[in-house]
């Protein structure tokens, strides 16, 4: 099988006729396979369902499909303001000797609704088999549905003073983390490098996150 052409894009094939024939029928379902399904995503919901990127990858690893937005660049990340140190592109809690950290922590609350957020919405393009692409498809749409019910408008921001601390938050296996995620419906993003300054991000409604916080701080 060779390719010629300008642009690549047909295709030669060379062999008996049954042959030829059942190749093409392939190579068309892998065309077709490839064509994805678009579905329409609010801009604003962007980043509570793609969750730092692990709707993406339990998409690809449960049903084999990949997402991409038809060349579009992602909206960006929410920001936690201008105050202090800049730590993944975002603003950090700023440690004071305010009340809240007599006890070493910091905690600050972002309303994504009381900032500019960008309109519109941002193509998601599921690519995979067709029975696959289907059940991506229904995840993405309860993932949606979730995200607009459950008002994931607010960001808030945790920093310990020891982030040795964050293994016990999340637990043998995920398990403590993932507790904490079913009880208060938030999506919660703990430091891989547990380097100091840096903080847990918790997505969620304003009082799902402050439940998520306090059920952190008690573990």
């Amino acid at each position: 099988m060779s390719q010629e052409g300008p642009a690549r894009s047909r295709v030669k094939l060379v062999g008996e006729p049954g042959d030829l024939e059942s190749a093409k029928a392939q190579i068309l379902e892998l065309v077709k396979e490839q064509e994805g399904t678009t579905i329409q995503v609010p801009r604003r919901f962007h980043h509570a369902i793609s969750d730092n990127g692990q709707f993406f990858r339990r998409l690809r690893n449960d049903h084999k499909v990949t997402v991409d937005h038809d060349g579009q660049q992602p909206p960006a990340r929410p920001s936690g303001g201008s105050r202090g140190p800049q730590k993944n592109d975002r603003a950090l809690p700023l440690i004071t000797d305010q009340p809240e950290n007599i006890n070493g922590h910091t905690w600050e609350i972002v309303d994504n609704n009381e900032h500019e957020a960008e309109s519109g919405d941002i193509p998601w393009v599921l690519r995979g088999r067709r029975d696959n692409i289907s059940k991506a498809q229904n995840e993405l749409q309860r993932a949606l549905e979730q995200a607009c019910s459950q008002g994931q408008s607010s960001v808030g921001y945790l920093v310990l003073p020891d982030p040795r601390t964050y293994r016990f938050i999340i637990g043998q296996g995920g398990s403590q983390i993932n507790r904490i995620r079913r009880q208060t419906g938030c999506k919660i993003t703990v430091p891989r490098d547990q380097a100091k300054g840096e903080a847990i991000e918790i997505v969620g409604s304003k009082d799902g996150i402050e439940q998520a916080k306090d059920t952190i701080l008690e573990t």
